[in-house]
Parts: C-alpha cells; structure tokens; sequence
C-alpha cells in the first residue's frame, strides 16, 4: 500500500495541482507536468525544454495533442502512443533504444514487454526514464508485467512514476500497485484507464485508487513539481484531462 504523509505535507504538495502555467512554473523552478489523456503527458522543465510522451491519435477519444516539443518519446509502435506527427515543431523523437542528453535533461530507455509473454502477444514496450533538474520522472509506456530485479536497477531511483492502470492491454490495477511498491516513487501519476472520453474496454483509474492513502484529485491538467518540494512518502495524482 502507498504509505501515509503528515497532513502537513500533503496540503504543500495538494498547491502543486494549481493551474499556474508553464512559464509560471518556470519562473520557481519547478516542473509542469499537463496531461493530454491516456499516456500523453507535457512535461516541461525549469528551462523551457519540453518532452511529449506517447501521444495517440484521433481514434482514441480525446483532442489530439497540440503542443510544442523538443523531445517526443513513443513507448511502442501502437497508435495510441506512437502519434509523433501531432508534435509542432522539430522534436528529437525517441523510440526504442533513443537517448537524449541537453539542455539539463537525459532521457534513456529501458526495455520491457507489452505483455507477460515477452512480448510474443503484443511486442516490445519503451520505459523512459527522464532526468530534469535532479527530478527522476518514470514513463512506464504500456507496461504488461511485472519488473525483473535488472529493471529495477537499470531505472533507479523514482521520484515520479507514470503508471498505466486500466488493465486489459497493460498492467491491472494489482500489478501497477506492485509496480508502486516495487519502485517507491514520492509521486504516482495514474494513466491508461476509462474516462469518459474513451470507449477503450480498460478499467477506471478508482479500482487503482481504492485502498490507498494520500490521493489528491486535482481540478486541474497540471502539477508543479520540483526536487525541493518532493514528499517524504508517496502521494498520488489524479489529473483531469479536461
């Protein structure tokens, strides 16, 4: 289970949910991390370099991404991940074995499967792990097993874990909770699950959220994040795509 912080620590960190804007958070130091829906999340850092994860396309349900990028990361070759062309400008785009390494940020991959079946069912599957202003953030892709001993050690420390929830294609909520207690992140960011902008056959994020501690669900598609104001113990967002 996701351990419990002082009530204090969770009001400081329930403020990083607060729409402030990229350039606002910039302005503190901080991390924007903005969710498009699904597994497609803006993640921007203190000195403007902006990374876009597994962003779909127009089947999935959700507006298609329309964010400037540097750097677009695509865990697998499906097409509700590996839209790239919906990012403006001229990302640097990573799949598979692609690195990145400027400006402050380092993006490197980790392998895994789809599936439990080493990827026979559904293929490969891209971890990134993104270093940005000593923040450790965890893109677990479409993740479909639990993770070996050499996994583990080749991500390292997890300071933030984006965590695919819904079950059917990926992990259920079970194994993302293993995943949880398998990494201990400060910070969960569920993703993958039914909202009601998709008609996916995947599970709603609350079988995720039932029996944990320290939720906070933000009105909002951003948190602020910084390596300063990480909590001592785990603490999950919500973010509403919206």
């Amino acid at each position: 289970m996701v351990a419990k912080v002082v009530l204090a620590g969770a009001a400081v960190v329930a403020a990083g949910c607060l729409v402030g804007g990229a350039a606002r958070a910039a302005s503190r130091g901080e991390i924007t991390v903005r969710w498009f829906g699904h597994a497609c999340f803006l993640i921007t850092s203190p000195s403007g370099v902006r990374i876009l994860t597994d962003p779909f396309d127009s089947t999935v349900g959700y507006p298609v991404p329309q964010a400037e990028a540097d750097v677009v990361t695509s865990s697998h070759d499906h097409f509700d991940h590996n839209n790239v062309s919906a990012a403006r400008g001229n990302p640097t785009v990573l799949k598979g074995n692609g690195r990145y390494e400027k400006d402050g940020v380092k993006i490197y991959p980790v392998a895994s499967f789809h599936d439990t079946e080493q990827g026979a069912k559904r293929g490969p599957n891209t971890i990134f792990v993104m270093e940005v202003d000593g923040v450790r953030l965890v893109h677990m892709g479409d993740i479909g097993h639990d993770l070996s001993r050499r996994q583990l050690d080749d991500i390292g420390r997890v300071d933030v874990l984006f965590v695919p929830v819904g079950g059917t294609y990926t992990i259920d909520a079970a194994g993302a909770k293993r995943l949880v207690e398998a990494t201990s992140p400060r910070v969960v960011i569920p993703m993958h699950y039914k909202t009601a902008a998709v008609q996916i056959p995947i599970a709603g994020v609350d079988v995720f959220l039932k029996g944990l501690d320290n939720v906070v669900r933000c009105d909002s598609n951003e948190v602020r994040l910084s390596a300063a104001s990480l909590p001592k113990a785990t603490i999950v967002y919500v973010l509403d795509y919206r």
